[in-house]
């Protein structure tokens, strides 16, 4: 089991006994609910899940930051946020190492950002119709263990919300960075597809695999 007084969280423990955790971020203006089966979706029997609600009301949902000018400093405030909970899964024996983030739009963002600075390695990063803030220095900045963590972004042709361009130029300053990054190009607006859970299944399930064998 998982406690924390840092967010609105939802716990779904694995079906299978494991020590493997998923944290899922929401996109603007959601919350956990439309996640609340993302464990009968994604069907990895060895993964616990953790949902997590942003902070901030915003329209019907919750919103991790605010709009820009201000985007810059709710992200660094999250990020000490998340921080705080990564160290507290920590102290609950929850190895770092085996920890994904997982998130959609906003929740790309936020998930990104957390695997480029938090100084431990991750299990993974899942990014899907998500983007990027950069930090002026990012790269003098970069976590050493970004580069260990594994990364994986979806994107969608159609995205209208996030044009695939502007989020694939993010995806290469990554690459040249250094990091092990997945990039897959599908023909999608901005949206999961029923069509990804199977991609994002192998991936996991790989990365999995090889925290076994170490």
């Amino acid at each position: 089991m998982i406690s924390t007084n840092l967010f609105r969280y939802k716990f779904i423990p694995a079906k299978k006994k494991s020590d493997c955790l998923m944290i899922v971020l929401h996109g603007r203006g959601d919350s956990i609910r439309p996640f609340y089966s993302f464990n009968e979706e994604l069907n990895i029997p060895e993964m616990n899940y953790l949902l997590l609600n942003a902070p901030r009301k915003f329209m019907d949902g919750y919103t991790w930051y605010g709009e820009p000018p201000f985007q810059s400093n709710g992200v660094l405030k999250i990020r000490e946020k998340l921080f705080d909970l990564l160290n507290d899964l920590e102290n609950q024996g929850w190895d770092s190492e085996k920890i994904f983030l997982f998130g959609f739009s906003q929740g790309c963002l936020i998930s990104a950002d957390v695997g480029l600075n938090y100084p431990k390695k991750l299990g993974g990063i899942v990014g899907i119709s998500g983007y990027f803030n950069f930090y002026p220095r990012w790269r003098n900045n970069l976590s050493v263990q970004a580069k260990n963590t594994p990364w994986l972004f979806t994107h969608g042709y159609e995205d209208d919300v996030l044009p695939l361009e502007e989020t694939k130029y993010g995806v290469n300053k990554l690459k040249d960075a250094g990091l092990k990054v997945e990039w897959v190009e599908m023909n999608k607006d901005h949206s999961l597809l029923e069509e990804e859970y199977p991609l994002i299944r192998r991936w996991v399930r790989e990365k999995i695999s090889s925290l076994a064998k170490n």
